[in-house]
């Protein structure tokens, strides 16, 4: 994927008023091109499948979550009329931190950032009541992987054993019926350490890139997180509540992250699978 040319981000930038020297920032995806000046950060589309539909995506949904109040930097405009650049782009305030998949925390830190984000995400369900999205651009649940099916590819492949395979297979079965019963909130989607950015105190300053952000069960939020970090997710989520989650929500939150788990590491074979540390969380007891 080639970036965008110098002149055409020139030509963006000064389309919209934003002046001062800007730079290629990091991208912790594969959806956009990243280019900052002190003041804005600029999203080009990229040539990825994921690409224009993420971007128009999240032209829709960062506006309603930063008007509900949620941690999210402000869009200051979005442009998908194509006269600048042959693909969409989008004009952002920028917050200066770093992702947390790139942070160097203290293990202290890190718990507190994954508490805060926790309690975003509560806000976030609890305050986004309603999204205008007049051309169909959020994301819609899609059909479930068949975790029998990916549980067979893993076990086939030498990655899982027969009793993590057993235990894991019937906790899915066990929690089947609590997926089944929920009602939708609106979700970011895609909950994991690069689109969550902190300071070096592990204070939390945004959840961003909302390209995969729609009407879902609002356990699935958990879904990309590291195992490790959902008890102090789930810690600060039921903060905001107010009420511990009940045994159906962490139901469907366990099946939500075993499953998203086992997609992950069918199609990335080459990355390393905790086996045991999987089986424990699918195994995890839901009060009654």
């Amino acid at each position: 994927m080639t970036p965008v040319l110098p002149g055409l981000v020139d030509a963006i930038f000064a389309r919209h008023g934003i002046t001062g020297s800007w730079e290629p920032l990091v991208s912790t995806g594969v959806a956009n091109w990243i280019y900052g000046t002190r003041e804005v950060v600029l999203r080009v589309a990229t040539d990825h499948p994921d690409g224009v539909p993420d971007a128009r995506t999240e032209s829709v949904a960062a506006p309603a979550a930063y008007a509900a109040g949620i941690l999210t930097p402000r869009m200051i405009a979005f442009d998908d009329t194509r006269t600048i650049v042959d693909r969409p782009f989008s004009l952002w305030e920028r917050v200066h931190g770093e992702t947390l998949g790139r942070a160097t925390l203290s293990s202290e830190a890190t718990v507190a950032v994954w508490r805060a984000v926790g309690h975003e995400l509560s806000r976030l369900h609890r305050l986004v009541t309603a999204c205008p999205d007049p051309q169909g651009y959020l994301d819609a649940p899609g059909a479930e992987p068949d975790s029998d099916a990916l549980l067979a590819t893993l076990t086939s492949a030498g990655r899982l054993d027969g009793r993590a395979a057993r235990d894991i297979a019937a906790a899915c079965r066990e929690f089947a019926q609590a997926a089944r019963a929920t009602e939708l909130t609106f979700t970011h989607g895609d909950m994991h350490r690069m689109n969550v950015m902190c300071d070096e105190s592990g204070r939390l300053l945004a959840l961003i890139d909302w390209g995969d952000a729609g009407w879902n069960d609002p356990m699935t939020d958990f879904a990309s997180m590291p195992l490790e970090a959902i008890p102090s997710a789930v810690e600060g989520y039921e903060s905001d509540a107010g009420v511990p989650l009940d045994a159906a929500s962490r139901a469907r939150l366990i099946r939500a992250k075993v499953i998203s788990a086992l997609d992950h590491f069918v199609r990335h074979p080459e990355r390393a699978l905790d086996v045991e540390a999987l089986r424990r969380f699918a195994t995890t007891r839901v009060r009654a």
